[in-house]
């Protein structure tokens, strides 16, 4: 395994690098004691890597042996915004993640709350219990590269995280409450967790957009945006990604989705004065992706291998077609977006799909990829699963106890920095883009050498007693 080396064990060296989005503000003005600012930046980063039951601000605090309550005001108050910290991270996108073959993920990610007054809880859908419940809910936009070899040798890089406020957090039209009372509660709560005057309701896919638009305008190479249902379905959201234009290759519902094939003669409203809209003869009958796979014959299926699991080839079976959406089946109105359907029945590698079950995605921009080709852009969509998981087990993104806008924001913005360090060291323990060491693992080597370079520095001890002590002291953390 390589090893990490010892003067960057603790990411000071890449941390420089962001250092003036903590210590300036958008009109290039700092503020007085802006170098206590960029030393507790310094101490949450290392203190979100190093190992230990949990990563609130408390434990943060713990780990490091600083004062609490200057932790906590460096996290809910100090005047470093999160958009420049996350404007760096889109600039300094490693080479090796951008290329063709990379796809901007954009996800949600639900972070369970007991109570009621942190910054956005509300009852909604949350992706971290698989149901209805009291959660906060992050729009999250990443890049992903997948793995040439095998699956886990995946290479993901953060671009941005925004919290999601539902109507009842910003309405301001009385239709959003039950009673003029909960209207005042919610105004309340607004103000209690400083969310900012100009915060507007905004859907998870209009906040996954404007994300989205930022790669973009950085530059980002990458060959398209992938999504799942709960984006993909959003027919506003695919509009607005051909008018960037931005290719895309989507999940929608396998028994909602319509279309006909794509060359179906059009009936054009100015040739019948009846008609409103552009639409499908009578005499077609638009079908939904299941009418279309109960009907393929079992040769009309191309058995697909993306790429190796951990345990075996990660395959199934797919199948494509040209098609044109339609929007109302009694009207027949069509609109204008045409593409490759594709469909697949296949097992997940983290067994989130039953055997065999049906799945369906709208492409659109890429009219010449191969049909591997967007098997491999649907199925990359796994990296973003694994990117919260790692954020969540290895760096505490779903621990932050504060209610306030700026400090859920401030808490994210670190955790993104501390992932993008992790992956930047995973590149040193592969050749080739191939088997590369786990997120986990890398941490672990990070942790290591900062413990070992510590006793060589503080406590003048050689190389090999310093290594043996630090693996004593490491035994009692749990990842160890």
């Amino acid at each position: 395994m390589t090893r990490v080396r010892p003067k960057q064990a603790e990411g000071l060296h890449f941390l420089s690098d962001y250092q003036t989005a903590f210590t300036t503000r958008a009109d290039g003005s700092s503020w007085p004691k802006h170098e206590r600012t960029w030393l507790n930046v310094g101490r949450y980063f290392r203190g979100l890597l190093r190992p230990g039951s949990s990563n609130t601000v408390t434990d943060i605090a713990e780990k490091m042996h600083i004062d609490q309550e200057r932790l906590e005001r460096f996290v809910r108050e100090s005047p470093w915004a999160h958009e420049n910290v996350e404007s760096e991270l889109r600039e300094r996108v490693p080479e090796a993640i951008q290329s063709p073959e990379a796809a901007l993920i954009v996800d949600g990610m639900g972070i369970p709350k007991s109570g009621d007054e942190s910054v956005g809880v509300a009852r909604q859908w949350c992706g971290a219990t698989g149901k209805l419940d009291n959660c906060q809910v992050t729009v999250n936009c990443t890049l992903a590269r997948p793995g040439e070899r095998q699956n886990a040798d995946q290479l993901t890089w953060p671009l941005g995280m925004r919290l999601f406020l539902s109507k009842k957090w910003t309405g301001d039209d009385d239709a959003d409450y039950d009673s003029p009372q909960e209207r005042e509660r919610y105004a309340q709560r607004r103000k209690d967790t400083d969310v900012p005057a100009d915060v507007e309701h905004q859907s998870k896919p209009d906040i996954a957009l404007n994300l989205i638009e930022q790669a973009v305008a950085a530059g980002v190479d990458h060959g398209c945006v992938v999504a799942d249902r709960h984006f993909g379905e959003a027919r506003s959201f695919r509009r607005k990604l051909r008018a960037i234009p931005e290719p895309y290759v989507v999940e929608v519902s396998p028994t909602e989705f319509r279309f006909v094939p794509e060359d179906t003669d059009l009936i054009q409203p100015d040739d019948h004065p009846n008609r409103k809209h552009t639409a499908h003869p009578d005499d077609v009958s638009s079908e939904l992706p299941e009418e279309v796979a109960e009907a393929l014959g079992d040769d009309a299926w191309t058995e697909v291998t993306w790429n190796e699991g951990t345990k075996e080839a990660l395959s199934g079976e797919f199948y494509r077609t040209r098609i044109r959406e339609v929007k109302r089946r009694d009207t027949g109105w069509v609109t204008d977006e045409t593409g490759w359907l594709l469909l697949g029945k296949t097992d997940d590698e983290g067994g989130n799909e039953e055997d065999g079950e049906l799945k369906a995605w709208m492409c659109w921009g890429v009219d010449e990829a191969s049909l591997e080709e967007l098997v491999s852009w649907a199925k990359v969509r796994w990296c973003v699963e694994q990117f919260h998981r790692d954020i969540k087990q290895n760096l505490g993104a779903d621990e932050y106890q504060g209610r306030t806008w700026k400090g859920v924001h401030h808490h994210l913005a670190v955790v993104m920095l501390a992932h993008a360090f992790v992956v930047q060291r995973r590149f040193e323990t592969g050749e080739n883009r191939s088997d590369f060491s786990s997120f986990e693992e890398v941490i672990n080597q990070i942790v290591r050498e900062s413990a070992i370079q510590g006793l060589i520095d503080d406590k003048g001890c050689d190389r090999e007693r310093a290594e043996e002590l630090a693996e004593y002291m490491l035994q009692s953390y749990s990842p160890w």
